[in-house]
């Protein structure tokens, strides 16, 4: 079995979200896991359980994670959205081979806020209280701000698949200077690994404007750009090269790791 990768998923995903590419990525012969972070089990009161929760929760989980696996050589983290946000934090706290942070939500001290998620939210943020509740994007919102791009054919089983998503998160990426614990903040000098980021042209959620300055954060960075590509590069019509394009990046720090060994 090859090396481990840990995928960290978004805003109002599963874990099961990532199986295009953890299917993908295991016949490359990783040893792949893709858990489903707190109050995101799609259960009938799902959206009682996560109305409150915290980034800090989310990464309490992931560090717990990662160390019951005992890892025999050092994870890979590929963070999507705010599981890229995630995959810093917790790349931060640990020491992992690589991070591979596709169209990623920003750390504290970037402005996140746009237009075009400006609206994607607005129905959420319209609501009194709404770091505290939970929320999801009517299918019809979801279709603009993150399935645009994605064939009409499979927009309806994506759509089926999202969950509600913490209010407290949210307001912890979105408004971080209100949010005096800095949940969203990122120790960068703390991320030693490779770093490689993904943008996407037509990315509503995380517009690639604002990728571009998470890359930023890591002098060394690789980038790599997709015209004509949303926010949903984890199950789109070039999600196979994507995932080429990955693999072809990590392979040479693998060897050189190695090597060494």
């Amino acid at each position: 079995m090859g090396y481990p990768v840990v995928f960290i998923h978004g805003m109002w995903c599963t874990g099961a979200n990532w199986k295009r590419i953890t299917d993908l990525m295991a016949a490359r012969g990783y040893d792949c896991h893709a858990p489903t972070l707190p109050g995101h089990e799609p259960t009938r009161d799902q959206p009682l359980t996560v109305g409150a929760l915290s980034l800090r929760s989310y990464l309490k989980f992931l560090e717990d994670y990662v160390a019951a696996q005992n890892f025999k050589q050092p994870p890979i983290y590929i963070g999507h959205s705010m599981g890229g946000l995630l995959a810093q934090q917790l790349a931060a706290r640990t020491r992992p081979l690589a991070l591979v942070l596709v169209t990623p939500a920003p750390p504290a001290g970037i402005i996140a806020l746009s237009w075009s998620n400006i609206v994607a939210f607005w129905r959420a943020l319209l609501r009194w209280g709404f770091w505290r509740k939970p929320h999801k994007p009517s299918f019809e919102r979801a279709q603009v701000s993150a399935f645009n791009q994605v064939p009409v054919e499979q927009q309806r089983a994506a759509y089926a698949s999202l969950v509600h998503e913490s209010g407290r998160a949210l307001f912890e990426i979105g408004f971080w200077p209100l949010d005096f614990s800095r949940a969203a903040a990122v120790d960068t000098a703390a991320v030693r690994c490779p770093v490689y980021v993904i943008s996407a042209e037509h990315d509503k959620l995380t517009p690639p404007a604002v990728v571009r300055k998470v890359a930023g954060l890591y002098p060394s960075a690789s980038q790599r750009y997709y015209m004509g590509r949303g926010h949903w590069v984890i199950d789109d019509e070039e999600t196979d090269e994507m995932v080429n394009g990955i693999v072809s990046w990590l392979r040479p720090l693998e060897h050189r790791v190695t090597r060494a060994q």
